[in-house]
């Protein structure tokens, strides 16, 4: 074994520790740019160099998947659509190793089996067939491709071709986390029906080409390492190429807190050695978020009120339904709340009454708001007691409106 190899071993025990005392730190990396962003709000937890555009290799098929998820969302296509295969989406079509799904010019298979292909197998063959099919052609589809993320927000995102072959194309790792945000927002069940499957054994006996040279079929294992091996895995896609080095972007769904992680331009020496990198530093990258960040419930909180003309003169206030957001212990302090109360509530009252507003904020920007309500019901009281407060009342209301407050 030699030392270079030794040392990348080592690298990676020290990574895979990361479920123990090494997620309490950011994991030393070897990829050039990386991002943690929590799922629910598109927050950046951690980066590296996370602004920093290059190549994302097959990372370009998320792009393409994304179209070929909405045309099935438009009902221009089911997942039982018959699909034969044209010359133009043929493995024999891409250039000499190129990642194959192998498509052969006359296959039949349906619309599932080939959105299968381009997310486990990462089928250049399939990306192209599925651009035919979509746009009419690669090149049309492209531009549908660049016209997407630019709508979305992605200015400096950029493709030249659907399957990531190009080493012109370009995304940042910030950016291509937060675009995987919207695709499984958009496409829920694309995780468990394409980015969950483990394996896919294809062509089938029935899908051969008449006559055609591929006779055999090939199981290929989802290029996804952490599938089935890290809690909670569910997605997302791989890439490499000469140029970009190795990248992966991977998301995984612990209770409610969902996070997306992106490793970009890993350089080892032996090609099997990146294939372990990125899937030990996705592994330490996701490990180090969920020890750090869960997403719960916002902090609790009630606010006493005076209420006339009841059995009771004070009643809490609570928020009718506390929103979620992703925060650690550490940044408790960093959440803060206003509070907007009516000045007066008369009896008799019922339980989830609105008395008043809450809005929590997250270093001054808000985060999240609802209604505050009664806790419980209050009864009628006391005509004489009725009597009392009717004159407060009538003077309180001539001064006051409403009561804010905050923290």
């Amino acid at each position: 074994m030699n030392i270079m190899r030794m040392k990348i071993l080592l690298a990676l025990f020290l990574i895979t520790a990361a479920k123990g005392v090494f997620a309490q730190v950011p994991p030393e990396l070897m990829a050039e740019g990386a991002v943690v962003m929590d799922y629910l709000t598109g927050r950046v937890l951690y980066e590296k160099e996370g602004d920093v555009y290059r190549a994302p290799a097959s990372m370009t098929k998320l792009i393409t998947l994304y179209l070929g998820c909405e045309a099935v969302e438009k009902g221009d296509f089911a997942l039982d659509t018959p699909v034969t295969v044209t010359e133009g989406g043929s493995a024999f079509s891409r250039p000499e190793g190129s990642s194959l799904m192998l498509l052969e010019e006359g296959q039949v298979l349906d619309y599932l089996t080939l959105l299968q292909g381009i997310a486990v197998s990462s089928g250049n063959d399939g990306a192209y067939q599925l651009a035919e099919l979509v746009a009419g052609n690669s090149d049309d589809f492209v531009g549908r491709m660049n016209l997407l993320v630019y709508s979305m927000g992605y200015e400096q995102m950029y493709f030249e071709d659907p399957d990531g072959w190009s080493e012109n194309n370009r995304v940042s790792p910030v950016s291509y986390a937060d675009f995987s945000r919207h695709y499984i927002e958009a496409f829920p069940w694309a995780l468990e029906q394409l980015h969950s499957v483990k394996e896919l054994t294809y062509p089938k006996e029935e899908n051969m080409a008449p006559g055609g040279q591929i006779q055999s079929s090939r199981t290929k294992k989802n290029t996804n390492w952490l599938l089935g091996k890290v809690e909670g895995v569910d997605g997302l896609k791989s890439g490499y190429i000469d140029e970009s080095g190795f990248n992966f972007a991977a998301t995984a769904q612990r209770g409610e807190t969902r996070l997306i992680t992106v490793v970009m331009g890993i350089f080892p020496e032996h090609y099997w050695e990146g294939l372990e990198i990125r899937a030990a530093e996705s592994e330490a990258l996701l490990e180090y978020g969920f020890s750090h960040w869960e997403t719960q419930p916002l902090p609790d909180f009630s606010v006493p009120v005076k209420v006339y003309s009841g059995e009771e003169e004070e009643i809490s206030l609570i928020p009718e339904e506390i929103p979620l957001f992703t925060y650690g212990e550490a940044e408790l302090d960093r959440l803060t709340r206003t509070w907007e109360t009516d000045d007066w509530l008369r009896a008799p009252l019922e339980q989830g009454t609105v008395g008043g507003r809450i809005v929590w904020y997250f270093d001054g920007e808000p985060v999240g708001e609802a209604d505050l309500v009664s806790e419980r019901d209050v009864k009628k009281g006391a005509f004489f007691h009725n009597f009392i407060d009717l004159f407060e009342i009538l003077f309180y209301n001539i001064s006051h409106d409403k009561k804010q407050g905050e923290e």
